[in-house]
Order: C-alpha cells, then sequence, then structure tokens
C-alpha cells in the first residue's frame, strides 16, 4: 500500500452549491449577511459537512459555507505555518487548537464526544468472522488475535499528524491489557518497536481516504469514529466504553496513559472529543476576508437547536458545552461573539482555564 498524502481536497462545490440553494429560495431568514463562513475541520467530519451540516447551515443563515478537511494536528501546523487562513477550525480534542494560543486562537470550544470503533470491510476475506465478532456471537479479543494473524490488512492514521491515529494505538494497547491478551500482542499488530513509535508504515492513511479504503476493501479494517463509519455507511465493531475514549466516566482512566510520538512529544491520553475555535489572522497581516459574521454564525449554529440535533444524530454524543481560554483571556464575553456566547449559555456552558 502507498501512503496517501495528509491534504485534502478544498470544498470549493460547497460555495456554489449555497450559492444555488439561495437563488432558489430555500434559504430560510437567518443572519442576513449571506457571507462565506471558511472552516478547518477534521477529516472525520468531512461526510458530514457534505451532506448535512452545509445546506442546513445555508438554509438557516444564507451564507454559504467551504472548507478543508485534512488530520486536526495538520490542520493546525498548516494555520501556523500560514497556508490555511480558515476563519472556523473544529478539531478533534483541543490540544491541536491549544497549539494556536495565543496569537491565532483564544479558545478551544468543547461541543461533544465522538466513540472509537472497528471499521471493517464486507469484502474482507475475514469479514464473517468480523460480523461474528460485531453481533457478539464471538468474543471481542477475537478480533485483537485477528488484527495480529499475517496478512490481515490493518488501516489506521498517522498519529503525529492526527489525533484517531494516537487514539488507535492507545486502544489497541488498553485492550492487550484488558482482555488479557498474549504479552507483545498490540506491538505485533501496529508493528511498533523500541525504535518505531508509528509502526507499520503500510498501515498508515490519510484520515479522509482511509474510509474510501476500508469501503473498498483495500484493507481488512481499521480504525474509525462512530460518526465517520455512520456517514460513509461502513461496518463497524463498537467497543466498550473502557475502549472508545468517549465515556467521561472513563476520563481518568483514558488519562492514564500516553503515546510517545516520533517528535519527541507525548499524545496523552483522554476523551475523544469534537472541539471548535475561530481563528484570527496572523498579527500585522491585513487580511481581505470580510466574512466574521459568517465564521461566528457557523459555529453559533454548532450550538443551535438544529446544528446539534444533527450532530447528536450522526453519532456524537453531545455534552454541555465547555469553554478552555487561552492564558490571558478571563471571559467568555471576552472571547466569544454575542451570538456564540447566547447559543452557549443557553446550552448550560461552563468555563474552564487553560
Amino acid at each position: 500500500m502507498t501512503r496517501w498524502p495528509v491534504r485534502s481536497l478544498v470544498l470549493c462545490s460547497l460555495a456554489l452549491v449555497a450559492s444555488l440553494a439561495a437563488a432558489c429560495g430555500t434559504s430560510s431568514a437567518g443572519s442576513g449577511s449571506h457571507g462565506t463562513a471558511n472552516i478547518a475541520y477534521a477529516g472525520s467530519l468531512q461526510g458530514l459537512v457534505q451532506s448535512s451540516l452545509q445546506p442546513a447551515f445555508s438554509a438557516a443563515t444564507g451564507d454559504a459555507l467551504v472548507g478543508k478537511g485534512a488530520g486536526s494536528t495538520a490542520l493546525a501546523h498548516d494555520i501556523m505555518d500560514g497556508e490555511l487562513s480558515p476563519g472556523v477550525f473544529v478539531s478533534v480534542g483541543s490540544a491541536p487548537i491549544a497549539s494556536l494560543w495565543p496569537s491565532r486562537s483564544h479558545f478551544a470550544l468543547r461541543i461533544a464526544t465522538d466513540p472509537l470503533v472497528v471499521a471493517y470491510s464486507p469484502k474482507s476475506r475475514d469479514a464473517r468472522q468480523l460480523d461474528r465478532i460485531r453481533s457478539g456471537a464471538l468474543p471481542l479479543k477475537d478480533l485483537f488475535r485477528l488484527m495480529e494473524t499475517p496478512g490481515f490488512r490493518l488501516g489506521r492514521t498517522d498519529p503525529n499528524v492526527d489525533p484517531q491515529g494516537g487514539f488507535f494505538m492507545l486502544m489497541i494497547r488498553r485492550a492487550a491489557q484488558q482482555l488479557h491478551l498474549a504479552s507483545g500482542t498490540a506491538a505485533r499488530i501496529l508493528g511498533t518497536t523500541p525504535g518505531n513509535s508509528v509502526g507499520t508504515a503500510t498501515q498508515i492513511y490519510d484520515e479522509v481516504a482511509l474510509p474510501t479504503a476500508i469501503a473498498s476493501g483495500s484493507v481488512d479494517a481499521g480504525s474509525d469514529f462512530l460518526t465517520e463509519a455512520r456517514q460513509y455507511h461502513l461496518d463497524y465493531i463498537t467497543l466498550p466504553p473502557s475502549l472508545d475514549f468517549a465515556d467521561p466516566g472513563d476520563l481518568r482512566s483514558y488519562s492514564s496513559v500516553h503515546l510517545s510520538l516520533a517528535n519527541g512529544q507525548s499524545f496523552p491520553g483522554g476523551l475523544i472529543t469534537l472541539d471548535a475555535t475561530l481563528v484570527a489572522p496572523p498579527a500585522g497581516l491585513q487580511t481581505a476576508r470580510t466574512n466574521t459574521a459568517a465564521d461566528s454564525a457557523f459555529l453559533a449554529f454548532l450550538l443551535s437547536p438544529r446544528g446539534q440535533s444533527l450532530l447528536k444524530r450522526a453519532g456524537y454524543r453531545l455534552v454541555a458545552p465547555e469553554l478552555h481560554l487561552a492564558p490571558g483571556y478571563k471571559s467568555a464575553a471576552g472571547v466569544l461573539p454575542r451570538d456564540v456566547l447566547t447559543a452557549f449559555r443557553r446550552l448550560g456552558g461552563v468555563v474552564s482555564a487553560g
């Protein structure tokens, strides 16, 4: 297998779709700004953005929506390097957003959690056994025994550029311990060694490309979020709360594990969350963007009854919004536009420092 490129295509067609919809009279009364929200978003959101969030946002506000989906960590790097200039960044986890503090972002707004699952292909030679594991006819430990079978094709993302890849590796390690698998099972599945923290290179895919690889049968099974598996109509095996990194009740347990990355940094365990922020332009750089109202309208839309309903239907587990402030910022009113602040308070949002 070849490694897919990290960057995905910019969804330029979204603006055209929104414009056509407005021309046909399908937009309802909203902000009235009729601008264009520009978002950078985790690749796991791509199907949801295209099929649900974009048309619903345009109908509610009259604004268009364009954006780019890729691994959250890679997007944060591109923003800091000046290669991307979105108005909104929607990330898996708050860490990629926090890497933009304090110059490019002033907060991370936690919206939901997203359970980790193992998606698999009906074209796999092991599909029948995977079906039986999914139904409970075979124990979950058989999944991990199957993964270490020679010839089994596993797909996952690079933990150095995408949080999903980090959580999947932590899940494999926790499963080996909790299910009392043979010593070295996790290393054999992932191909990791003391000198290779990422593991088998042929397992690594771009987050946006991985669902297609699973559906096509290029891999037998792979890492996925529940929401993404549903978006792409993939078969998947549900993991228990102790392994899916999405149950707030297990936060202490999740936080007890970490992964060492190739750059020497640590990837901490914790909740898999959906977080968002508004992105400021680089200091001293004049920007031609005049659609800040549309950007904040999109963030407010995610907190609106319609936006929350779409997220829940997609498989996200909604939580009371939690606002993490960048150093130097003291209150929600100091960082959130009025429309976002109103929605945040309506949902019982709480504020945390850092």
